[in-house]
């Protein structure tokens, strides 16, 4: 194995108190939302797409309405003979969805029914109300102050985070001590992409001479000494660029502009030495676009544009189209493989509260669509947790660019097992344009960012959230792991809590701006019980897992995460 960049950390999660209200129009329980209505249309002045169901606690369901009309409507808890009416009062101006709440006599899945027309309908999830309501919400720690608007971020194989933004030296921040030290770099990085080489080592592409105007400038930085390094130059300038690592470990950059504020059209690859271009890949692509790594060891482009594609880097390179996307333009939405070759896209603008997913392992992969989030989001950030869930922060339901009169506080958390979003806490900076979110290596996640052009106040601060599972009880704790691990290794990972252990999660490290994280990916790994431990199976692929610096979460059965150890994932 070449010199471990990965040391092991250890972090904790930290927990607080909190107070929960439940109030007609206010409320901020264990929300459940419906997936997809089962029949959207007019009945009569009522459109039943703007009528929800959300699953509270215990027998406790919310009905929201968000017609200028005053609905009633008919509740059926199925497979009982009970059932009742409720009065939906009309949208309430300004504020948003009547709120309605009401309790069932029976335990079960209810219906709402406009008429005879089927509306929506909501499990019964059977989570208790007298559960702490950091256990149903998370919690959100109190504002920190930052030196920068973090408007890049990215995780370090120490634990650390490397941020920057337009203003200042780049800077590394500590979770343990939440320190700051600057790290100046050989150039101006705003708005350049960025993702990690094999070795641990963030890889920056491009960077800022004006708005609109891109160096074509390659820096290298080494958590290991905190230091950059400049390497030769790219063929273009490239402002607003993505990077994407592929399962060679090669870095592929897509799009951005040049010198002169032209669309850089060919995508060119970094060898580790030198770059070169893909010269029959022309192709012109919105800023910062959404790619993965596929299945195929293809490069797929989820968006911004509805129309997705695959880039094959071999040769000169190549673009064929793929499916066509359920919504139009997803404009600043955000992106993320939370499995394998499964992607959800969410929010985007013009504001919306949609989202859609795709599977590439198909032979004919279609995008769907899921469960809609409870707020309209553009300017947001996707983050995948440990659990596989997706948690969505930040961004604004108003219209254009980036109004904060439209401010979503409000996290939501997605289930990708039933396609249903879950209301969380709510923050207290409004954090749209150039606001990030990071997973940390504790479970918890850094909320932080917003400002530095666009319009938007200057947010020299960070917040911290814990997620509901930092709640729930004992953490599985990991005593014993390698540093660095290889492709189909089967390595043996150290815990006494292995007979309690249901998911074991390799999530490669984020390198997050302009709401779409180009470095994280969750891989399940396959585990079985030994001694001492688990016995955990690593990918044999980089189509699966491309290389480089991982975290390894264990989570037990009642979905606590471990804090996790830091790999290099090396050819």
């Amino acid at each position: 194995m070449k010199p471990t960049r990965y040391p092991a950390i250890a972090a904790r999660a930290i927990g607080a108190s909190a107070v929960l209200l439940v109030l007609l129009y206010a409320c901020r329980e264990v929300d459940r939302p419906t997936a997809p209505q089962i029949e959207a249309r007019p009945v009569g002045d009522i459109n039943t797409s703007k009528i929800a169901l959300f699953y509270v606690c215990d027998n406790k369901f919310r009905a929201t309405n968000n017609n200028q009309s005053a609905a009633t409507v008919t509740y059926r808890v199925v497979n009982t003979s009970e059932q009742g009416t409720l009065n939906l009062p009309a949208k309430v101006k300004a504020v948003g969805p009547s709120e309605t709440i009401f309790v069932t006599q029976n335990t079960g899945t209810v219906q709402l029914y406009l008429g005879t027309t089927l509306v929506t309908q909501r499990a019964n999830d059977g989570v208790s109300c007298s559960a702490p309501p950091e256990a149903q919400v998370g919690q959100w720690s109190s504002v920190i102050s930052a030196p920068i608007v973090q408007l890049h971020l990215h995780l370090l194989p120490d634990g650390r985070v490397l941020g920057w933004g337009h203003d200042g030296d780049p800077q590394v921040w500590d979770p343990a001590t939440g320190a700051f030290s600057a790290a100046p770099s050989p150039s101006l990085m705003f708005c350049a992409g960025h993702n990690f080489l094999p070795d641990g080592r963030l890889l920056v592409a491009g960077g800022h001479i004006t708005d609109g105007h891109g160096l074509p400038n390659t820096n290298v930085f080494d958590a290991a000494s905190g230091s950059w390094q400049a390497y030769t130059p790219m063929v273009k300038g490239r402002w607003y660029p993505t990077n994407t690592t592929l399962p060679n470990g090669e870095v592929v950059t897509i799009a951005g502009t040049d010198e002169g504020g032209a669309n850089v059209t060919i995508p060119e690859v970094w060898n580790g030495t030198s770059w070169r271009q893909l010269t029959t890949a022309s192709l012109s692509l919105p800023y910062y676009p959404r790619t993965f790594v596929a299945p195929d060891g293809r490069v797929f482009y989820a968006g911004e544009q509805q129309q997705s594609r695959y880039l094959d880097v071999t040769g000169a390179g190549t673009w064929t189209n793929g499916p066509l996307r359920k919504f139009g333009t997803r404009d600043y939405g955000s992106a993320v493989m939370y499995a394998p070759g499964k992607i959800l896209y969410v929010g985007g603008g013009p504001p919306t509260n949609t989202a859609e997913i795709i599977d590439l392992n198909q032979s004919s992969p279609v995008w769907t669509l899921t469960g809609s989030m409870a707020f309209a989001r553009r300017q947001m950030n996707a983050t995948v947790l440990p659990t596989g869930q997706v948690l969505v922060t930040g961004g604004t339901s108003s219209t254009g660019f980036n109004d904060p009169a439209g401010a979503v506080h409000a996290a939501e958390l997605w289930n990708p097992a039933t396609g249903t979003w879950t209301t969380m806490a709510s923050n207290a900076v409004t954090r749209i344009y150039h606001s990030t979110t990071l997973l940390l290596p504790d479970g918890r996640v850094l909320h932080t960012g917003s400002g530095d052009a666009g319009g938007a106040v200057d947010e020299l601060n960070y917040e911290i959230y814990s997620p509901p599972y930092l709640f729930k009880g004992a953490r599985p704790t990991i005593t014993g792991a390698p540093t660095n691990v290889g492709y189909g290794q089967s390595v043996l990972i150290e815990t006494p809590d292995g007979a309690t252990i249901t998911q074991v999660s390799f999530i490669r490290f984020g390198s997050v701006t302009h709401a779409f994280d180009a470095g994280t990916r969750l891989v399940p790994l396959a585990f079985s019980p030994v001694s001492g431990g688990l016995q955990v199976t690593i990918p044999t692929s980089g189509n699966t897992a491309p290389p480089g610096p991982y975290m390894l979460f264990l989570v037990n059965g009642n979905g606590v995460p471990s804090i996790s150890r830091i790999m290099g994932l090396q050819q």
